[in-house]
Formats: structure tokens, C-alpha cells, sequence
């Protein structure tokens, strides 16, 4: 931080800090030092000291107050809004607030008296922890929950260790490592799970361990080579999670246990994008390193060496993360080295293997260090993919990179173990060649349905076998019914009313008995208006105050609902935990596992209410028009629910005009409840596996949108191979079909260019006259590639003039760029010398913006290299903006500059500058010096622009670009973004480089 003034007349950086904090201190009133230190905390302050949380106008003091004391305004001034209390207009003293008046009262008794004080204290968790210690009651580590260690870190915080003994702070933090990677599962696998030993049994067999009880005595993993996937699925309410929990904290939580790594994904997390399998490996990486403690202490041993070895793979594995995402970027590029476009177009790229070997290297080295620390050999990794059904909607080609990663991975380290949890079955798919094992998990057998119900206080040994009678073995229904037991007479005929195939002989599927009894429970919410707003309000996915007053208000029959009485009940429909969740934007999702059946029952008794109801929000986000993806997903949402019978062009119009980036990912949950035929024609803009015959009775149009995309994304993860396969389902095209440009970039990728050249002819002669002029250029640009790559130069430069003419009546500059900077290269090599192009060329340039330059860098820095030294104020003006990727590219040395500093040494030696002088002088010595050679080339490129750079930077800068040797040869058209449909914009942006 700078502390100089620039100007005696001008503040200083300090100077500004301490008015700034002048004014904040009168803001404060006078400082703690000017009222000197404090002789002792005020009597409502020792009340609050002993309370996690607490009501100012509530709060009783603690001994007798001074008769000045204003009590609101002294625990304002010293406390904050409670964290995760704030709707309840609760408050937490200040840290150092809390640590004073704590030391003040000196000790545990005096603790239990200013307890005593407030006998109505909200029993917070932190609370009830606080008050077991300060009984006497020694805290044991292996007997906390992770919640509860989260909230002894914040005991420690206020410094009680002083007045009564705490664990070791190291201990600690260790067993608070340990136990973080099972606190997600805490709440589902309570004192309630039951049953499902078949189960637990099978995840013991497809991990390699044996029962907690067994390794007591074997201390052996049976980890015999690589094992397919272990697939788990049933519908939502079987419960997946709790029973993989169950199993986690089986093997964790116990010293004695068989203790193996692990890391636990789940797909409806934004951070993982199953096109993208690296997203997968980084949060893997990540969640394994917290849970082995990280790099700053022992993972779970006290060997240096050990801890040394972990230190290193993980740094070592976070530098590769880095090194992927640059070799990714470089990939990106649209000039670039010919051999690489090889590689974007293989089954998985160069990068992407060496990084899914580099996390295989990774659960190697973890692995040894547990196995060490356990006096065990084949230690497993367990990764866990959970709510797989977000992510199993996209297309089989889409699924293919994450396959592929899971192969490459489980090569390397053959004791890798996947365990998949799924509301439905997947499709078929196989890793290294082996399908996986499949279990479908079905409902609780009547032995342990009961157990549940006796846990859920259904006491009664007759109203349990009613109910599990009525409702059958599913845990959630279980659950469910044993909240409605609660709260209505059951006797022993079950829950009276309560529509089943069993009493009525009618086939009521599983979730309309759910729905049925969720309508139970939200009879039973005390005040009405929110009761109306669940339901049938529950046909929303997504509430805000806005909301409420808006729409649900009006068609559930509430009267008087302003903005102020709106809020207010969307506070108390937030405070309806079992109903709702609190999303980041603040508004509140109504869950899944609870609208879904309650949906299909509104569906069956009110179609017309529910119809209205899906009008209505289209009607009230239409005349928002935010830009906000959230809010435009839940739009189509109910645009597309309003039912079937819908003109198919009237929803394609709608679908084309409301599209917005970042939808896809808000609807993909909702795939199964729209209707079959508004998927069909969803699938133009988002990846969605259709059944065979879909695509087989698609209308021509939109076979090839769907088929695109696949055959887009087949060139990814499969190969040219498999993209001619595709497109040859059908042989007849639309005159502009998108189709003829992945074709031929399939037949070049298998070097069959007379093929490609053909097809191409063929496209070009029916093209229509009034056409996507993107998709024409596309194909004049291939069809010149395919000729070059015949030796065809002529043909190619009339090609090319051709394109080159179309282009200057397209929308983006950057196409017409493309097509003369290959152009300068041709005629340069023909007959021609290329100066007409060039000045085309540079007057092209001279007129594209800094933002085309900046998402075109590649292909901005080869034009200007073609250009020459000829334009120095072109080169001046655009280089500076297009040059950091060569830097990069240099400082790595994936260019080699030492030939092109020989080069242009006598140039250099030949001007008569001090500063030349001194440049040619460094030449000649980084000659013999990579990294003094890259240090110089990168001063002499990083001159052009800057104030003083003459006509011998821009020709030394020229011949140090060129030393990149890019080329256009083997990349796709520039500038036509525009022109594509979203379809193939979702595309990896390797394929469309």
C-alpha cells in the first residue's frame, strides 16, 4: 500500500483511511478507549453472554442493571444479527462482547446462575452443547455429531476452555475433519434407519470391505481389480442417500472400521457439468483433501513422510488442474498448430487423458497413505454420483466423456470404485468394456417397516401393521403416515380415508397415497392463508413475495394481500421447513419429494385450476422480461406444462423468442413432468436422449437438429467414425441442412477429402438463394480445406474469393478477416503476390473492435503476422490486445523463439539505436539461452504499441510471431456464431474452433 502523496496538496492513501475511520467512529459514538477500559459488563450483557442467541426485548438481566441503562440500545450497539436467526429478529453478542462479560463471571457456577436468568432461551444446538459442558458434562469427541463439533469450534471462540476443560484443540480439529465428510448425512441416517442389510451387504461387496465387526479382526480389503459401476436406483422417498450414509458412517465413524476415502458428488450441484468430466475429478480432489486433513497438519497419522507424500500429490494434482485448463485454452484456439485439430477431434484429447491419469496418480499416492496408516494394502477409493437422474436426460454422446474419464481413471487406479445413486434407471452404458451391477431399491420388508414406524412414535403394534398395510414399505410414505398418525385418530383399520388399491381395488400408484398424505399434513399448518398458499399453490416451483401477491394470492381466494401482508406469509411459508428450501436468490423452492405427488393429485381433481395457475406465472414473468435465466426457466416451465393440444409452431415460436444461456440446467429436473410432445420439441435447445422411434418419425427439419447435436458432441468423445454412422441414418437433406458441414469435417478427420469435396459440391449447387449466409460460408470455408488438402490451389482461391465476397455482407467482420488472411497465404504462394488481399486485409483490420479482437486472439495475431511490417499503426494498434496468449504460449515454451531471434539479428544490429544495439546484444547471448531467448522476445512484441516502438520493433515483432507456426488449415469458420442455432452453440468449444 502506498503511503506518499503524488501531490502536497493531495490526501495519501493512509490520510484517506483515517478520515474514513474518523467518520465511522462518530458514527459508533465514543471509542471503548475514550470511554477508558471497562469496569465491568452491563447486567444485560452477563444474561446474553451465556445465550447463542436472544430477543433484546426479551432478555432478563443478569443481576441488577443501573437505572440509566437503556437495555435495547446497549445489546444493540454489542451484538449482530444471529446467523441463520435473522427471521426470527434474533440477535448474538459481539465475540469480544462475549469473551469480556464470560471472563466476568469467572466461572461454570456463575454460568449455571446467569442461565438461570432467561429459563425461556431458545435451545439452539450450539445452546444445548454450550449447557452440557457448562453442567459438567465432559464432551466427547467420538460422540459428536458433526453439527455438534461445528459448534464447539465456535465454544473455543469464546474462550471458556479457561474456566472448564475442552478437547485438545488438535484433537479437535482432526476429528472435525473426519467427521465433515459424513455431515451431510447426519440428518437422513438418524436413530430411525432400519433394514436394507441386503443392501449395505452388496456396497461392502462392490467396495471391498468387510462389516465393521469382521475387520476387527481381518484388517484386509479385497480390492481384486477394476469393478464396473455399482448402480442404485428406485424412485425419490426409498431412500439412496440415507442407505448410502448409512454405509459411509458405518466405515468412518468407527476407529475399528475398514476406513477408505471417499468423496460424495451429487449432480444438482451448479459446480459439476457432466460434458465437462474434469469437474467431476477437481470437486473429487477437492473433498479428499479436506477429509484427509489437507496440507496443514496429519491426515490420520503422525509419519512426516506420509504427511509429506500427501502434501505433494495434492500440489501436484492442483498444478496439473492449471495446465489442463491452459492446454484446454490453447485447444480453443482458432489458428493453431494442424496436428492439433487431431486431437480436438479424437475420442478424448491429449489434455484430458493426461489429466484423468493425473487424479488416477492421485488416488494412488492417498490410498498408500491410508493403507500405511491402517496396516492394510489395496485400499479402495469410493466415488459416489448421486442424484444421477439431473444429468440422465442428455444424450448418450454427452454421457460419453464421463464414461470414458471413470475408464482412464480406473486403469491407472484399478481400486477405484463407483457407486451411482438414481431416481431411475440409467441407460444402458459400460466402463473398460464391463456393464454395471444394477439394484433396484425397493420398498422396506414389513419387519423393518414396522421398526420404523416404532421409531417414529407409532407405538401401537396394530395401527403399524394397518398402516404399513395402507401405505406399504416405502420410508418416506412411512414417514409421512406416521407424522398424519400424530396428528389424527388411527386406529386399526389405518388412516381413515386414505384412497389405496388395497381398500378400494383401484391401482393408486405409490405417489398419489404420498400426495394424498402430504395433503394430510398440510391440513394440519396453523394459519390458513399459508394452508391456501401450499396448496394449491404447490403447482409453482419457485415463490417470492412478489408471487404471492401477484398470482397465488388472487386464485386461492386471499383478500387484502399488499406487498407487507405478502411478505409476511412468505415468511411463514418459509419457516414451513418440511415443505420448502431458502435458494441463494432468497426465494423459497418448494421441494421436490413433496410437490411432485401433490402436483399429480391437483392434476387428476383441478386440471383447470392448475391450468390457470401455470397461465398466470407465464403472464407475471412476461411482463418482468428480466434477462434472468431463473426466472425465464420457471417462465417455460409452465408455458410448456399448460398441457398437450398445443399448436407445436405456436411453442417452437415461444421456445426461439424466450431462450436464454443457462436455462437448461433449471429445467432438467422438471424433464419428466413436461409433456412427451413439448420434450420433443425441447430438445432443439437443450440435450435430451429421446426414444429411437422419436427420431426415426421426426419430420426431416427436426431429425437433423437432433442428430446434430449428437453427431456434435460424437466428435468429441467418439470420432469420425461414429459421426458418419449417426448422419447415415437417414441419406436425404434439407437445402440448408446443418448437417452437411459435421459431415465433411468427419470425412477430413478421416482423411478422406475427395469424399468431403463431393458432398460439399453437392451441398453448395442446392443451396438456396435466400439462405443462412452462416451456413453457407461454413461450407465455402470446408470446401476450401478440403481442396488444399488436395493440392487444389486454384479451385481453393476461388473458393475463398467467393467466401470473402459473401463476407462482407455478414454481421461479424471476423469471417471476411478469416477469408483474406488465408487468402494473403494463398496468393502469396500462387501466382499472385497477395497485395491485393493484404490491403483488403488491412483494411478490415483497421475497422474490427477490441472486442472481436479479444474473442478472436489466435486469429487476429496470424492475420497481422500475414500483413507484414508494411502497417505499422494496425500492428501498433492491435497487437497489445492479442498478444498474451503467445506470451503464454512462450513463457511455457510451447513456441521456440531461439530461430527467430537469429533471424532477425543483423536487422537488428543494423539499426543504429542504443536500444537496438542492446537488443541485438541479447540476442546473440539468448541464442544460447531458452529462457533468456523468451524473456527477450517477449520485450521486444511487449514494445509494439508503447510510445517510441519504430519500424524496427514492428519487423522484429513480425518475425518473432511467426515463429508460432498457425496455421487456418484445420479450423472452423470465425464470426458465424450468430448464424447457429443453440443447439450447436452448446457444443464443447474445442469442436466448434
Amino acid at each position: 500500500m502506498s503511503t506518499s502523496n503524488d501531490s502536497p496538496d493531495e490526501p495519501g492513501t493512509d490520510d484517506v483511511l483515517a478520515e474514513l475511520e474518523r467518520r465511522f467512529a462518530q458514527r459508533r459514538g465514543p471509542s471503548q478507549a475514550a470511554r477508558g477500559p471497562p469496569s465491568g459488563r452491563s447486567a444485560y450483557e452477563l444474561a446474553a453472554a451465556v445465550l447463542h442467541v436472544f430477543d433484546p426485548k426479551r432478555l432478563q438481566p443478569h443481576g441488577e442493571p443501573s437505572t440509566r441503562e437503556d437495555p435495547f440500545t446497549a445489546l444493540f450497539d454489542a451484538s449482530v444479527p444471529a446467523v441463520g436467526w435473522r427471521h426470527q429478529r434474533l440477535r448474538s453478542l459481539r465475540p469480544e462482547v462475549r469473551r469480556e462479560a464470560l471472563a466476568q463471571l469467572g466461572s461454570r457456577d456463575a454460568m449455571r446462575q446467569a442461565l438461570a436468568s432467561n429459563p425461556d432461551r431458545t435451545n439452539t444446538a450450539l445452546q444445548v452443547l454450550f449447557e452440557r459442558w457448562v453442567g459438567g458434562e465432559p464432551l466427547e469427541l467420538e460422540r459428536l455429531s458433526h453439527a455438534q463439533l461445528e459448534c464447539l469450534r465456535e465454544l473455543y471462540d469464546w474462550g471458556i476452555e479457561r474456566f472448564g476443560p475442552l478437547p485438545e484443540r488438535e484433537h479437535f480439529e482432526a476429528a472435525r475433519v473426519r467427521r465433515a465428510a459424513l455431515g451431510m448425512f447426519e440428518h437422513l441416517v438418524d436413530a430411525s434407519f432400519t433394514g436394507r442389510e441386503t443392501e449395505l451387504q452388496l456396497l461392502r461387496d462392490h467396495v471391498g470391505v468387510s462389516s465393521p465387526s469382521m475387520w476387527a479382526r481381518l484388517r484386509r480389503f479385497l480390492a481384486d481389480g477394476p469393478r464396473a459401476p455399482l448402480v442404485i436406483w428406485g424412485p425419490g422417498g426409498t431412500g439412496k442417500t440415507a442407505l448410502i450414509g448409512r454405509f459411509l458412517m458405518d466405515h468412518l465413524e468407527s476407529a475399528r472400521a475398514a476406513w477408505f476415502p471417499f468423496a460424495y458428488l451429487a449432480f444438482d450441484s451448479d459446480t459439476l457439468d457432466v460434458r465437462e468430466p474434469f469437474t467431476v475429478l477437481v470437486a473429487a480432489a477437492s473433498q479428499l483433501e479436506a477429509q484427509l486433513g489437507g496440507t496443514e497438519g496429519a491426515s490420520r497419522g503422525e509419519n512426516d513422510a506420509r504427511r509429506s507424500l500427501l502434501e505433494g500429490a495434492f500440489t501436484k494434482f492442483r498444478e496439473e488442474v492449471e495446465n489442463y485448463r491452459d492446454a484446454r485454452g490453447l485447444l480453443r484456439q482458432r489458428a493453431n498448430i494442424p496436428e492439433e485439430e487431431v486431437w480436438r477431434l479424437a475420442g478424448v484429447s491429449r489434455a484430458e487423458y493426461r489429466f484423468n491419469v493425473s487424479f488416477s496418480q492421485l488416488l494412488g499416492d492417498i490410498a498408500k497413505v491410508v493403507g500405511a496408516e491402517q496396516e492394510a494394502s489395496q485400499v479402495p477409493v469410493l466415488l459416489v454420483l448421486d442424484t444421477f437422474e439431473e444429468v440422465l436426460y442428455r444424450t448418450n454422446e454427452e454421457l460419453r466423456g464421463l464414461w470414458g474419464m471413470l475408464e482412464t481413471v480406473q486403469t491407472g487406479f484399478p481400486a477405484l470404485r463407483v457407486v451411482i445413486a438414481s431416481r431411475t434407471r440409467p441407460r444402458a452404458f459400460s466402463v473398460g468394456g464391463r456393464r454395471p451391477a444394477e439394484h433396484e431399491l425397493s420398498d422396506l420388508e414389513e419387519r423393518d417397516a414396522l421398526s420404523l414406524l416404532r421409531h417414529l412414535r407409532v407405538d401401537d403394534d396394530e395401527v403399524a401393521r394397518a398402516i404399513f398395510r395402507q401405505v406399504g414399505g416405502n420410508p418416506l410414505t412411512l414417514r409421512l403416515a406416521a407424522r398424519v398418525a400424530q396428528d389424527e385418530a388411527v386406529g386399526a383399520e389405518g388412516i381413515r380415508q386414505l384412497r389405496t388399491r388395497r381398500y378400494f381395488f383401484l391401482d393408486v400408484a405409490p405417489e398419489l397415497i404420498r400426495g394424498q398424505l402430504y395433503r394430510r399434513v398440510l391440513d394440519h399448518i396453523h394459519d390458513e392463508d399459508v394452508r391456501a398458499l401450499a396448496h394449491p399453490g404447490m403447482v409453482l416451483r419457485r415463490v417470492t413475495a412478489d408471487l404471492i401477491q401477484d398470482v397465488l394470492a388472487p386464485i386461492c381466494g386471499l383478500r387484502g394481500v399488499d406487498g407487507t401482508r405478502a411478505e409476511a406469509l412468505f415468511e411463514q411459508l418459509g419457516r414451513e421447513h418440511s415443505l420448502v428450501s431458502l435458494e441463494d436468490d432468497t426465494s423459497l423452492r418448494y421441494r421436490e419429494e413433496v410437490r411432485r405427488p401433490l402436483l399429480e393429485l391437483l392434476a387428476r381433481d383441478k386440471p383447470e385450476e392448475v391450468r390457470a395457475i401455470h397461465q398466470a406465472v407465464v403472464e407475471y414473468y412476461r411482463k418482468r422480461d428480466l434477462p434472468d435465466p431463473v426466472e425465464r426457466a420457471e417462465e417455460l416451465y409452465h408455458f410448456l406444462m399448460q398441457g398437450t393440444g398445443i399448436d407445436p409452431a405456436y411453442v417452437e415460436r415461444n421456445l426461439a423468442g424466450r431462450w436464454l444461456p443457462g436455462v437448461e440446467s433449471r429445467l432438467s429436473s422438471a424433464l419428466d413432468e413436461i409433456p412427451v410432445e413439448q420434450r420433443v420439441l425441447l430438445a432443439r435447445y437443450m440435450s435430451i436422449e429421446l426414444p429411437p422411434q422419436t427420431y426415426q418419425l421426426a419430420d426431416l427439419a427436426n431429425w437433423e437438429r437432433l442428430v446434430g447435436r449428437k453427431a456434435l458432441n460424437a466428435l468429441r468423445h467418439e470420432g469420425p467414425r461414429e459421426v458418419l454412422q449417426l448422419l447415415g441414418a437417414r441419406k436425404e437433406r434439407t437445402p440448408e441442412s446443418p448437417l452437411y458441414a459435421i459431415e465433411a469435417r468427419a470425412l477430413l478427420a478421416m482423411g478422406r477429402q475427395t469424399d468431403a469435396a463431393a458432398l460439399l459440391s453437392r451441398a453448395l449447387e442446392g443451396f438456396p438463394t435466400v439462405g443462412n449466409l452462416g451456413r453457407l460460408a461454413e461450407l465455402l470455408w470446408i470446401q476450401t480445406r478440403a481442396m488444399l488438402s488436395l493440392d487444389d490451389f486454384e479451385n481453393a482461391g476461388v473458393t475463398l474469393g467467393r467466401l470473402e465476397k459473401l463476407a462482407t455482407t455478414m454481421r461479424s467482420p471476423l469471417t471476411r478477416v478469416q477469408a483474406l488472411t488465408e487468402l494473403v497465404a494463398l496468393e502469396d504462394v500462387g501466382s499472385k503476390d497477395g497485395r491485393e488481399a493484404r490491403e483488403a486485409l488491412a483494411a478490415v483490420l483497421s475497422k474490427v473492435s477490441e472486442r472481436d479482437a479479444d474473442k478472436e486472439r489466435s486469429l487476429i495475431r496470424l492475420a497481422l503476422t500475414r500483413l507484414g511490417a508494411d502497417y505499422p499503426a494496425t500492428l501498433g494498434r492491435l497487437l497489445p490486445l492479442v498478444v498474451h496468449d503467445w506470451m503464454f504460449m512462450v513463457s511455457r515454451g510451447s513456441i521456440d523463439v531461439r530461430p527467430a531471434l537469429r533471424e532477425m539479428e543483423l536487422v537488428l544490429r543494423e539499426r543504429g539505436e542504443p536500444w537496438m544495439l542492446e537488443v541485438a546484444r541479447y540476442v546473440r547471448v539468448g541464442g544460447q539461452s531458452a529462457e533468456l531467448s523468451r524473456r527477450v522476445a517477449q520485450e521486444i512484441v511487449g514494445r509494439i504499441g508503447a510510445p517510441g516502438s519504430g519500424p524496427a520493433e514492428v519487423e522484429a515483432a513480425i518475425t518473432l510471431l511467426r515463429a508460432e507456426n498457425a496455421s487456418l488449415r484445420e479450423a472452423n469458420l470465425a464470426g458465424i456464431e450468430s448464424y447457429r442455432e443453440s443447439w450447436e452453440l452448446d457444443a464443447a468449444p474445442e469442436v466448434l474452433s
